[in-house]
């Protein structure tokens, strides 16, 4: 094999190389692009169930207010009107 054809295939060789590492650069690329949507997505759905856990920790805490609220008038109306809890108003 003769110089020249030597130096032409280390050429081509050195140019499958480098279109190797291109190729391969951008699939990272693509990879850690993904991976940043997906981590976004992540964080996102955890902010929103922290949100949910709290809403719903309120709500609990207004309707246990409100239900006994409810009760307390139920027991005053009961007394003001002479019922006992049960009795049908015989």
């Amino acid at each position: 094999m003769d110089d020249s054809t030597l130096y032409d295939l280390f050429g081509s060789l050195s140019r499958e190389i480098g279109a190797l590492r291109t190729e391969t650069r951008d699939g990272f690329r693509r990879v850690e692009a993904r991976l940043d949507r997906h981590g976004g997505i992540i964080n996102g759905g955890a902010r929103q169930v922290a949100r949910l856990i709290t809403w719903s920790e309120e709500m609990d805490a207004m309707l246990s207010e409100r239900d006994g609220r409810i009760e307390e008038l139920t027991r005053r109306i009961e007394k003001l009107e002479g019922n006992k809890p049960g009795m049908n108003g015989s």
